[in-house]
């Protein structure tokens, strides 16, 4: 091929002219292939990268909702677990308390009263009213005579005889006595009746002796106590007789128509029982009122009258509560 035409095929003329023709004639420009196939790696590998984005977005997304379903799945089994153990020790602490209650109730059901024809102080209800009982500060004292093994156990040495108990709800670390209270709760003392009492005029052996009688726990978990009376059946007629308990009672040589027990039980995630559960209470009819008001009635007499004709029957002669000599 001459030189001139070799220059001719070789210029840039020369290539637009070809590829025209190349162009109209339907065949590919020289080097087309290649760069398409160029093209071709260059789209795929831009598609594999945005893939792989997407695909991470997708695990990032995922991990974040597994996190949060984790998490609220941890956080329900924490609160139900613990909604389990305060309901379990809220039923152990009620029960506990109405044992208490059920042995205070016996107590008084229990109290003795002498059928001697006077009142005497030495057997009276003693009510010593600190407030309304929300803890253990103001907290009722009640005290009286009774027989049985109620609050004293059946094997106490006066759970055959008479004997004298003091109801109350001492706090933790309460030092008043010979030994400190080691637990909050529900205390009884326990006393023989004056009548078997040493015959020492100097010694005191009632109640404010704190270092003769230790408080036994009856129930712990209790935190407040208060106590009302109904001073005599005279205001029953009325059909809420609840209204007219009082906090105080002054008569200490007889005892009450009635007492209304409230127990305030301790809650075991910190509330307050006043303010969120409705506290133990009973009300307690006491079956030695008649004869207290003389010292002669028979318990369950209907009225003054009844008992006067007891007496009269019985030829003035005393006899002790159930019918002994």
């Amino acid at each position: 091929m001459p030189e001139q035409e070799r220059h001719g095929r070789d210029s840039p003329a020369g290539g637009r002219l070809r590829g025209a023709r190349d162009g109209a004639l339907g065949r590919p420009a020289p080097g087309a292939w290649r760069k398409g196939k160029l093209r071709d790696l260059l789209a795929q590998g831009g598609g594999m990268s945005l893939r792989r984005a997407f695909t991470m977005v997708e695990m990032l997304l995922a991990t974040l909702l597994l996190g949060i379903l984790t998490t609220f799945a941890v956080l329900t089994f924490d609160a139900v677990t613990k909604a389990w153990q305060v309901s379990g020790e809220y039923m152990d602490k009620n029960q506990r308390a109405d044992y208490a209650l059920r042995q205070v109730v016996s107590g008084l059901r229990s109290m003795y009263y002498p059928h001697d024809g006077k009142q005497d102080a030495r057997y009276g209800f003693v009510l010593q009213d600190n407030g309304e009982g929300e803890d253990a500060k103001d907290s009722d004292v009640i005290e009286w005579s009774k027989t049985g093994p109620a609050l004293v156990g059946t094997e106490s040495a006066v759970a055959d005889t008479v004997h004298r108990v003091q109801v109350m709800v001492l706090e933790e670390g309460n030092s008043d006595y010979r030994e400190p209270i080691a637990v909050t709760g529900l205390y009884a003392r326990q006393c023989p009746d004056a009548a078997l009492r040493p015959d020492d005029p100097e010694a005191d052996y009632s109640f404010a002796n704190a270092d003769l009688y230790q408080p036994v726990l009856v129930a712990d978990g209790i935190v407040g106590f208060n106590c009302r009376v109904l001073a005599s059946n005279e205001k029953t007629q009325s059909k809420n007789d609840e209204s007219l308990f009082e906090d105080e009672w002054a008569q200490s040589n007889s005892v009450p128509y009635k007492v209304e027990l409230t127990f305030r039980v301790e809650d075991p995630d910190g509330r307050r029982y006043r303010t969120h559960t409705a506290p133990l209470m009973r009300i307690v009819r006491l079956p030695v009122y008649e004869q207290s008001q003389d010292g002669a009635a028979i318990p369950g007499m209907a009225s003054e009258k009844d008992a006067a004709a007891a007496g009269a029957r019985r030829g003035g002669g005393g006899v002790l509560r159930g019918g002994r000599p």
